[in-house]
């Protein structure tokens, strides 16, 4: 990823409109006008969005949840496909289905698919209106969605037997995934990040939200063209904020039960010998000081190292 004068312009576009204010619900344009957008933004963009999912994933994987091997995943509104990439790699699929409302987006999604890895079956669908897929994968999209389009989703989700969906850390998103996961859980239980089955607490109030950090890999500060690219585009290399929710169908095979600790939200605020952190809880949340002396070692992760820090022992 040599960071060319092309490459930073498509990058800067496709940011712009990303980060552009629009009404509540109102879609964005079709951003991808060849497959080089396609290419820059699976470079970047795509990449770093990858990260995120490696963090989820992680997390699903350590919860339980199994691996996909002769399953039917659908990539829904899958861009350059990094999350049906991210998830194959990590739990496998027999075949993946990349369905975009660009045709464009859903060709080069497929064929990136069949390139990486050769035997999962890849394809492009148009349509969604009759698809029961067992995984349905859904990545940075809730905000690009008008009311019809989040209907159509959910039904798609009631049709699915497992759903993970990824998307950006910021407030207005992350609380449209909490109502979401809760639409969703008479007929679902939640496997990550949720550490209980209740109403999610975060929507009681109107200042909280579910969301979490992923650790950037250290290609990010070590990769010379990483480093170029990020500055160039003025990235914070070290934010990778993101919300996740992964949901199983209660009539799927049983997953292994695993203690449920009250799980971390957003970053500790640090002082001299003591970190705050909010926790989230089957009660709702609440606010836990933790003392240095007491746990050092807690506190010291929560100093260096605080997207490896998930629940309280």
């Amino acid at each position: 990823m040599t960071p060319t004068r092309d490459l930073l312009e498509r990058i800067e576009r496709l940011r712009t409109m990303f980060l552009a204010e629009r009404p509540p619900g109102a879609p964005l344009p079709d951003y991808w006008r060849d497959d080089r957008d396609l290419q820059a933004y699976d470079a970047v963009l795509g990449a770093r969005i990858g990260w995120k999912w490696d963090a989820a994933l992680a997390e699903c994987h350590d919860r339980g949840l199994p691996r996909a091997d002769d399953a039917v995943v659908l990539d829904y509104g899958c861009g350059a496909g990094i999350a049906a990439r991210k998830f194959a790699a990590k739990f496998g699929a027999k075949e993946v289905l990349c369905h975009d409302r660009s045709a464009r987006a859903r060709e080069y999604a497929s064929r990136a698919i069949r390139i990486a890895m050769p035997a999962v079956a890849a394809r492009a669908v148009a349509t969604v209106y009759d698809q029961r897929p067992d995984v349905l994968l859904v990545s940075h999209v809730l905000g690009e969605l008008d009311a019809a389009g989040l209907q159509q989703l959910e039904l798609l989700a009631l049709r699915s037997r497992c759903v993970l969906v990824v998307e950006p850390g910021n407030q207005p998103v992350s609380r449209a995934l909490s109502a979401l996961r809760d639409r969703l859980l008479p007929q679902f239980d939640a496997i990550a990040p949720c550490p209980h089955q209740a109403a999610c607490p975060v929507l009681r109030g109107t200042g909280d939200w579910c969301h979490f950090f992923a650790a950037p890999p250290p290609q990010a500060f070590t990769d010379g063209d990483w480093v170029r690219t990020t500055k160039a585009l003025g990235i914070d290399a070290r934010a990778l904020p993101y919300s996740f929710l992964c949901l199983v169908k209660k009539d799927a095979a049983a997953l292994p039960s695993a203690p449920r600790r009250p799980r971390l939200l957003g970053r500790p605020t640090l002082h001299p010998h003591t970190a705050t952190v909010q926790v989230c809880e089957a009660d709702g949340l609440r606010s836990v000081e933790l003392q240095k002396r007491r746990d050092p070692a807690l506190w010291k992760a929560l100093k260096k190292e605080p997207e490896t820090v998930r629940d309280l022992p």
